[in-house]
């Protein structure tokens, strides 16, 4: 029976930040782009029951997906999915800052521009490496933004931050030291200080937290001892 292995997450915060009672169920997984979801509904302090990843009603049977209403019979559901997705229907429908304008673009981007720049795949989409570290003018760009910015959109932390950073923030997890990324300094800056949040380390784990905050901090000695350059000439 499904509900018998439903895990309601209490979260421990100050009597001002009272968690909003909703309906969601996030079906996830920790070793999945479900964490980038749970990092939003937390930074927001949204309520949700967190689910096991097996059944879900995506279409795929795949994670994150997630249900605004009832699970108890999972025919009946209407699944959101593809995480992209489930983003702007938390921002549209619980976020009151969240602006269709300012900050969709940007998570459109990071799910369909940035996530291959992240991640080089084979045919099985296994993980192989990583573009970050090559010559880009989406990145390009970035770096010249968080040169004079702390977040994406109106310097202020939003949804578009969750999507961009947590994409950034994988390369780490899946690369580790054998990458390098020295070269766009304000970019890894910008994923160090989204890192550094308490609801990231929630959301991802303290293990990636520490990875990712010892790996920005390797590459930002690295370029100060290189002396730091504009990004690979591009600008």
């Amino acid at each position: 029976m499904l509900m018998a292995h439903v895990i309601v997450l209490v979260l421990a915060l100050p009597a001002s930040h009272a968690l909003v009672e909703t309906s969601l169920h996030l079906f996830g997984t920790q070793g999945s782009r479900s964490p980038l979801v749970n990092w939003y509904l937390d930074e927001l302090d949204l309520s949700y029951t967190q689910l096991p990843p097996r059944p879900t009603p995506h279409p795929f049977n795949q994670v994150p997906c997630l249900v605004d209403g009832p699970v108890d019979d999972l025919a009946a559901c209407t699944p959101i999915w593809e995480s992209g997705a489930i983003l702007l229907h938390i921002a549209t429908k619980y976020d009151p800052n969240y602006s269709l304008e300012k900050h969709a673009p940007w998570v459109v981007f990071a799910n369909s521009a940035l996530d291959p720049i992240c991640f080089r795949e084979d045919s099985n989409g296994r993980v192989l490496g990583t573009n970050l570290d090559k010559p880009n003018k989406k990145v390009a760009v970035l770096e010249e933004m968080l040169g004079s910015c702390n977040f994406i959109v109106d310097d202020t932390f939003s949804v578009a931050d969750v999507a961009v950073a947590s994409y950034l923030n994988y390369v780490p997890l899946f690369n580790g030291d054998s990458v390098t990324l020295r070269e766009i300094p304000n970019v890894v800056r910008y994923m160090e200080r989204c890192a550094e949040r308490d609801k990231f380390g929630a959301a991802f784990g303290p293990q990636h937290q520490n990875m990712v905050r010892a790996l920005c901090g390797k590459w930002l000695a690295e370029g100060k001892a290189g002396g730091e350059k504009k990004m690979f000439g591009l600008f």
